[in-house]
C-alpha cells in the first residue's frame, strides 16, 4: 500500500509539474516509390528508382533489397524527409525490389513494387491535337516527344489531329506541338507504358507574330520543397510559379490546378461535388492547399498514386500542361461504405457555335442590347463561363437516395455500350430526391474531353464506390455539330422596309442533323436604344420542327409551337400535315425545301403590336437560337443541343450573345 501510495504521489507531482511521462515513438516511415511505377515493363536492365521517406521525427537509413538480396544501404542526409535515387540492374523477367526506411526508435516502414526486364519491350504512345472549335483537330502541325532533353521523335498530325509515336522505351516524356498561326502547347510527365495515349489542347495564337514558347512553370509545396513523389494525407499544398527568366508572353492569363482532371474552366468541369482552383492574371499563386471538396474520392486510407494536373494560359494563349504523380492518402469514413447504384442517369451533349463569345456581362440588367452593331457593352473574360479546349462537352447528372454515402462517383464513357472508360471521378453524396426533369437533377460532371466529336453516339454511366462498386443504367448522347441560324431579312442596312416587317431566318436544322430548333428574337429602336418587342409575344420561345424519324413528324412537313406563360399551355402556330392541329394553321411560314422561318411581326390571332415608325432605323437580332435533338430510348428527352445563344447565363449553359448577327434596317414613310 504505501509502495502504491508512493507511487501515487510522485505521479502527482510530475502531473503538477506540467510534465507528462516520455511516450515511445512506435510509428514507422512512410516510403514512396516515384519512378518506376509498380508493374512497369522496362527494355533495359538498368533502371533508376526515385522516391521519398517520411517520418513523424526522423528518417535515419534508407536501404533497399532486390529479388530478396540483403539490404543495401544508400548514402542520405537524415531528416522528416528524404528523398532517394539509385539504380539497381535487374534480371531478365520478373524482379522484386523493397525500399526500407528506418527511424531513430529502429521502426522500420517498406514499400515493394514488381518491374519486369524485357528486352524486346517497346511500347506506343498515341494522340490527337485539337483546338477550342467543337474539337477541331489541329492538322498537319508538328509534334516532337522529348526523353530529358533528348529528342525522341517527331510527327506531323494527319486530317483528324492524329498521331503516333512507336518502339518506345518505358519512361517519362514531353511533348510539344508547334504549327504556324497556332499558340505552342506543350505536355510535361507523359509516363510511358502507363499512359498509352493523350490529347494535347492547341488553340490559335492571339498574335502570330508573338512567341510561342509555352511557360515555364515551378511546381513545389511551397517554392521550394518538392512535390512530385511525396505522400499527404487529407490534403496537398502547393505553389505554381511561372519561370519569368524564360520565354513567354505577358501578362499571364490562367493557372489552372486540379486533381487527377485535366485543368479548365470552373464551370464546364465542375460538378456539384468536387471544385477546382483558378488563378487569373498572375505568375506565382502563393501557398495554396488542395483539400476537402478539391480532392473528394481521391486517394484511398492506404495511399494511392495520383496525378496533379496544372495548366497555364499566357497571352498569347500558348499552354503548358503538367502531369505531377503523388501517393494520396484519403481517411474519410465514407470508404468504408457499402454503397448501391445510383439512378436516374441522364447524358446530354452541348455544343456552342463559334459564333458565341464566352463572356459574362457586368452589368445586371434583364437583357442586353448591343452598344454598337455586333458589339456588347461592359463586357469581361469569364473563365467560370467557357470550357478549356472544346466549347463541345457532355453533362451527365444523376440520383442517389441510398442511404449510405458514397466515397466517390466515377464516370464512364463508351462507344458501344460495352467497354467502359473512366473519364472522371467526383466525391460522394447523396440526396433524398430525385428531380423528374433530368438537368434539374442534384449530381452532375461535365465530361469536356477535347476528343469529343459530334455525330458519335456516346453512352455515360456513374459508378457509386465504397466498400463495393456499382454501376448504374447508362444512358446515351450524340453531340450536334455546331449550328447556326442565319439572318434572311430584313436585309442588313436595308431602306424603305414597311412598318409591319416579316422577318425571315435560316433553319438548318436538318444539315444539322437534329429534330427541332427555338427561337426568340428582340427588336429596339436604334435611336433610343430601347427595345420594341420580344418579337415572339408574351415572351414565346418558338420550337420549329421539320419532320425527322425521331420527332414524329412526317417528312417535308414542318411543326412550330410554342409556350404560352400566362395560360400555362402550347400553342400550335404552324402545323402544315395537321397532326397537332387539323385545321393546319400558318401564322409561322417555313420553308421546309429552303430551309427557312418567318417571323411577322404581328401573329395572327394575338395581341397586335404597334406599327413602327417612319423614317427610323432599327436593328434585329436572335435572342435565343438552338438546335436540339431527341433520345427516343430515353423517353423522347432532349439529350443534346446546339446552341447559338441562350436565354439566360444563369442557366445550366451560360453563355453571353456578343457574337450574333445584328441586322438593321430603315423603315420608310
Amino acid at each position: 500500500m504505501v509502495r502504491n501510495l508512493l507511487f501515487a504521489l510522485g505521479t502527482l507531482g510530475f502531473l503538477l509539474a506540467g510534465c507528462t511521462p516520455a511516450q515511445p515513438d512506435t510509428t514507422p516511415p512512410t516510403v514512396t516509390i516515384s519512378q518506376p511505377q509498380d508493374g512497369t515493363t522496362l527494355n533495359t536492365n538498368q533502371t533508376t528508382i526515385q522516391g521519398s521517406a517520411q517520418d513523424n521525427v526522423r528518417v535515419t537509413r534508407i536501404t533497399y533489397q532486390l529479388n530478396g538480396s540483403s539490404e543495401q544501404n544508400l548514402t542520405i542526409t537524415p531528416g522528416p524527409t528524404v528523398n532517394f535515387s539509385f539504380q539497381v540492374t535487374l534480371q531478365q523477367g520478373n524482379n522484386t525490389l523493397t525500399v526500407n526506411a528506418y527511424d531513430e526508435a529502429g521502426n522500420k516502414g517498406s514499400k515493394t513494387i514488381t518491374l519486369t526486364y524485357d528486352p524486346t519491350a517497346v511500347h506506343t504512345l498515341r494522340g490527337t491535337v485539337v483546338q477550342e472549335y467543337a474539337g477541331s483537330p489541329v492538322r498537319g502541325g508538328t509534334v516532337r516527344l522529348y526523353r530529358g532533353t533528348v529528342l525522341v521523335a517527331s510527327a506531323t498530325t494527319d486530317t483528324d489531329g492524329n498521331f503516333v509515336f512507336s518502339t518506345l522505351p518505358p519512361g517519362t516524356y514531353r511533348l510539344e506541338a508547334q504549327k504556324s498561326g497556332m499558340a505552342g502547347s506543350v505536355m510535361e510527365g507523359i509516363r510511358v507504358p502507363e499512359m498509352s495515349s493523350v490529347s494535347l489542347i492547341q488553340k490559335p495564337a492571339f498574335d502570330a507574330s508573338l512567341t510561342t514558347t509555352p511557360p515555364t512553370l515551378r511546381i513545389t509545396q511551397d517554392g521550394n520543397q518538392p512535390l512530385e513523389g511525396q505522400t499527404f494525407t487529407d490534403a496537398i499544398p502547393f505553389r505554381i510559379q511561372v519561370d519569368t527568366g524564360q520565354d513567354y508572353v505577358r501578362p499571364m492569363r490562367y493557372i489552372y490546378v486540379a486533381l487527377g482532371r485535366t485543368p479548365g474552366s470552373a464551370f464546364i468541369a465542375n460538378s456539384a461535388t468536387w471544385t477546382r482552383r483558378i488563378f487569373s492574371d498572375t505568375e506565382d499563386t502563393g501557398n495554396q492547399t488542395l483539400s476537402g471538396s478539391n480532392v473528394a474520392g481521391f486517394g484511398s486510407a492506404a495511399g494511392e498514386t495520383v496525378y496533379l494536373e496544372v495548366v497555364a494560359y499566357d497571352f498569347n494563349q500558348n499552354r503548358s500542361h503538367y502531369l505531377v504523380p503523388l501517393t494520396f492518402k484519403n481517411t474519410s469514413p465514407t470508404q468504408n461504405n457499402a454503397v448501391s447504384a445510383p439512378t436516374g442517369v441522364a447524358a446530354t451533349a452541348i455544343t456552342l457555335t463559334q459564333a458565341v463569345g464566352f463572356y459574362e456581362a457586368k452589368a445586371p440588367a434583364a437583357f442586353r442590347v448591343p452598344v454598337a452593331k455586333g458589339e456588347m457593352g461592359e463586357l469581361t473574360l469569364d473563365p467560370q463561363a467557357v470550357p478549356d479546349g472544346s466549347n463541345l462537352y457532355v453533362e451527365v447528372r444523376w440520383c442517389y437516395t441510398a442511404s449510405a454515402v458514397p466515397f466517390a462517383f466515377d464516370i464512364e464513357r463508351s462507344t458501344d455500350g460495352t467497354n467502359w472508360q473512366k473519364v472522371g471521378t467526383v466525391g460522394g453524396a447523396r440526396s433524398s430526391s430525385c428531380p423528374s426533369a433530368p438537368l434539374n437533377r442534384p449530381f452532375f460532371f461535365r465530361d469536356a474531353s477535347p476528343d469529343l466529336t459530334p455525330g458519335q453516339t456516346y453512352y455515360y454511366r456513374v459508378v457509386a464506390r465504397g466498400t463495393n462498386a456499382v454501376p448504374s443504367a447508362s444512358s446515351s448522347t450524340t453531340p450536334l455539330p455546331p449550328f447556326f441560324a442565319p439572318l434572311l431579312s430584313p436585309a442588313d442596312e436595308s431602306r424603305g422596309i414597311g412598318l409591319r416587317p416579316d422577318f425571315m431566318v435560316g433553319h438548318p436544322q436538318l444539315a444539322a442533323g437534329a429534330d427541332g430548333a427555338a427561337y426568340n428574337m428582340v427588336l429596339w429602336d436604334t435611336l433610343t436604344g430601347d427595345a420594341v418587342a420580344w418579337q415572339t409575344p408574351a415572351g414565346y420561345t418558338l420550337q420549329v420542327e421539320f419532320g425527322t424519324p425521331d420527332n414524329g413528324i412526317p417528312s417535308g412537313e414542318a411543326l412550330v409551337y410554342g409556350f404560352d406563360p400566362t395560360a400555362n399551355r402550347v400553342v400550335v402556330f404552324t402545323d402544315t400535315a395537321g397532326i397537332q392541329d387539323p385545321t393546319k394553321p400558318n401564322r409561322v411560314p417555313v420553308n421546309v425545301a429552303q430551309g427557312t422561318v418567318t417571323l411577322p411581326y404581328n401573329f395572327d390571332g394575338l395581341a397586335q403590336l404597334p406599327a413602327l415608325q417612319t423614317l427610323r432605323t432599327y436593328a434585329w437580332q436572335l435572342y435565343v437560337s438552338y438546335a436540339y435533338k431527341y433520345n427516343p430510348a430515353e423517353g423522347y428527352r432532349i439529350s443534346a443541343y446546339s446552341v447559338q445563344t441562350w436565354p439566360s447565363s444563369t442557366s445550366f449553359i451560360r453563355i453571353s450573345r456578343p457574337g450574333t448577327q445584328v441586322f438593321e434596317f430603315t423603315t420608310g414613310q
